[in-house]
């Protein structure tokens, strides 16, 4: 429990905060959309051929909550509907076997350290073990030994961190590429077929729209909507009981009855939009429009109580009738026309560019397009007549002398285009921003190496 921490002050001599320690690895694993359900069933997953049981994956969303609370502090509610913490769990649990594997370890002594460092621990004499004592309990909520453990763990996965991004470099390739990016300048010549340009055109017909929404019904179903049914247990002792009723076939109206317990529902409600009060995933809510009318799921936790819910009725999918999704259809036959005719026109000058100089087609019109040359630009710029410039900038510095480039796409339409000048870059800045630019390069490839580790070994894991 590393007693002699918490019945002892000691001065604090620098100002590390224990989420250098915490934040690296959590911040890699990322925001992970919805948090999943919390269904308990034998085994909570698999992981290197063995069981993962419910006491350490729920160990582990404990310490990943620790460092959400951490590294986004007050700003935790607004993002911890982004957060997934039971992936983020299996995978701190993952990195963990790894670290023993590589016989990582952290001793008492760098625990005690690195708390003692921890800037939320201190008072204006340093460390204070009532500060300490205080945090954990009104912020954390944690006892000093899961705590502690917590830390241990993390200062672990630091070491892994470390291990595996240790021999990361910046090569000079890779600076120069970077220093271009954002200030070496280029111009071109381009023709661009432009969806929404092409799309003023396009007129679709009461018919087109009809046959269009008999042809593609599947597109236009709304989202189906169950109502469920739930009973709210607040001890191990009826969580239990529940289980074996379950096991004799009970329904929840039965099992209700026998523990005498008021029965809920929840009204009808559409898949797509749950209540917030319905602490179920995704796919369980889809999986539900094939239950058995009553008969129970496994008891989610919830707070300090558990929810035990079951299908009541639902109503399936409804095809929008044509009034409702006609302006919707619409929009997508215009945005397929638009885009066959801008394939079509991509064509024709891709035959004209085998005879034709780019520079000659580049002062011409066409009605359809755009076409023309740019002044100087850089990779961050926008240009007027094409928006953002990073697409064009990066494929044009690769083509050689009098080289068209192939089709390019975006979501705003396509493109062809050329080189038409490079400036020279300037080596006299490059030479004086280097070592700064490196310095900012460096973590950011730590973390890409450490992510492509991270996503390899879940792979293994499996």
């Amino acid at each position: 429990m590393l007693r002699i921490l918490r019945n002892k002050k000691i001065a604090k001599k620098i100002w590390i905060g224990l989420a250098i320690i915490i934040i690296p690895a959590f911040a890699l694993w990322g925001f992970g959309g919805a948090a999943r359900s919390r269904e308990e069933s034998a085994s909570a997953g698999k992981m290197f051929g063995r069981n993962i049981s419910f006491v350490d994956l729920k160990e582990a969303v404990s310490a990943v909550k620790t460092s959400a609370l951490i590294q986004f502090g007050d700003q935790l509610p607004q993002v911890e509907k982004y957060l997934n913490y039971e992936q983020q769990a299996k995978e701190r649990l993952i990195l963990l076997h790894v670290a023993k594997a590589r016989r990582i370890k952290a001793d008492n002594q760098e625990v005690i350290q690195t708390i003692q460092e921890a800037p939320y621990f201190q008072s204006k004499a340093g460390f204070n073990n009532k500060v300490y004592l205080e945090t954990l309990r009104y912020v954390f909520r944690l006892q000093p030994r899961i705590f502690e453990e917590q830390i241990r763990q993390s200062i672990i996965l630091s070491k892994l961190y470390k291990q595996i991004t240790d021999k990361v470099k910046i090569t000079d390739a890779e600076l120069r590429d970077e220093f271009m990016k954002t200030n070496a300048e280029l111009s071109i010549y381009y023709i661009a077929a432009l969806y929404e340009d092409l799309g003023k055109k396009i007129r679709p017909t009461q018919e087109e729209i009809t046959n269009y929404y008999n042809k593609n019904k599947e597109m236009f179903k709304g989202a189906a909507s169950i109502n469920l049914e739930y009973i709210i247990i607040n001890t191990d002792e009826q969580k239990d009981k529940v289980a074996a009723l379950t096991g004799k076939n009970f329904d929840l109206g039965k099992i209700s009855t026998e523990l005498g317990i008021i029965k809920n529902e929840t009204g009808l409600f559409k898949l797509s939009s749950p209540p917030t009060n319905v602490g179920l995933s995704k796919e369980t809510l889809t999986s539900m429009l094939n239950a058995k009318i009553g008969q129970p799921i496994a008891p989610i936790q919830m707070g300090k109580a558990y929810y035990v819910y079951a299908l009541k009725d639902k109503q399936e999918e409804l095809v929008a009738p044509l009034k409702e999704v006609s302006d919707k259809i619409k929009n997508n036959i215009i945005r397929e026309k638009s885009e066959k005719m801008a394939q079509e026109k991509m064509v024709l000058y891709t035959e004209k560019l085998k005879t034709e100089p780019f520079e000659k087609i580049s002062n011409t019109s066409d009605a359809d397009l755009k076409i023309g040359q740019t002044a100087f630009f850089k990779a961050t710029d926008q240009i007027k007549e094409l928006g953002p410039a990073g697409m064009f900038w990066d494929n044009a510095r690769k083509l050689k002398d009098n080289q068209a480039s192939n089709v390019l796409t975006n979501r705003a339409g396509l493109y062809i285009i050329k080189l038409k000048e490079l400036k020279p870059l300037d080596e006299e800045k490059f030479a004086k921003e280097k070592n700064a630019l490196s310095e900012k390069m460096l973590p950011q490839k730590k973390n890409e190496v450490f992510t492509k580790f991270v996503e390899e070994t879940k792979k293994k894991a499996q």
